[in-house]
């Protein structure tokens, strides 16, 4: 009977441990047992878990895609607002995800943006309010000459505007290119910083 008691206390023991522990799943697919001492947004700091007086050890949250917590909940970061250290295949992905999500046209929220590159060239496609696919306007931006990126302007904590000097495709048999001050409609300035950084996170992977 002693026996079995302590079996279960060491299967009980062995369960909370468990369930103690904070799970990291990286993009590579490595699971991680740590505990988690801060988050910020740029990075992770953790312990492994099975050395929890050991060094603390720093992941950029880039290379996570998420993080189980000792209470269950869950936190998916492949779906962060960081561009950072992505790739060229992933940043295009991620800037069509962002403008297509929160991007308008820049008189108001009732026309939206759609994205897509073609090649490296960026196309903005005003669309119309039904979302059916007659539009209005479509420009083609080459984000490998930038004139200059302007601060973005904030008129509420609903509305903010980028404005930026670029390249846009004038002539395509003849491939003329034209200076084109783009002024893209974000509904939140968080979104709108998002979208900028990774336009310039764009810009420096072309120009490299």
């Amino acid at each position: 009977m002693k026996k079995l008691i302590l079996l279960f206390l060491l299967i009980l023991s062995f369960s909370i441990q468990i369930k103690a522990q904070d799970i990291i799943i990286t993009i590579k697919g490595e699971t991680i047992a740590a505990k988690i001492s801060t988050i910020n947004d740029e990075q992770v700091t953790y312990k492994k878990f099975n050395n929890l007086k050991g060094p603390d050890y720093i992941l950029k949250k880039s290379k996570i895609k998420k993080i189980t917590f000792e209470n269950g909940i869950e936190e998916d970061f492949s779906k962060s607002s960081d561009s950072k250290d992505l790739n060229l295949k992933d940043l295009k992905q991620f800037i069509v995800d962002k403008i297509n999500k929160h991007g308008f046209e820049e008189d108001s929220f009732k026309s939206r943006y759609k994205a897509v590159f073609e090649g490296d060239l960026l196309r903005l496609t005003e669309m119309r309010k039904s979302g059916k696919k007659e539009t209005r306007n479509s420009i083609v931006y080459d984000f490998s000459n930038v004139y200059r990126f302007d601060r973005i302007s904030v008129r509420s904590d609903k509305k903010a505007f980028i404005n930026i000097w670029v390249s846009i495709l004038k002539n395509k048999k003849k491939n003329k290119f034209d200076k084109h001050k783009l002024i893209m409609r974000v509904d939140s300035p968080k979104n709108a910083t998002i979208i900028l950084n990774a336009l310039k996170d764009l810009n420096k992977l072309l120009i490299e």
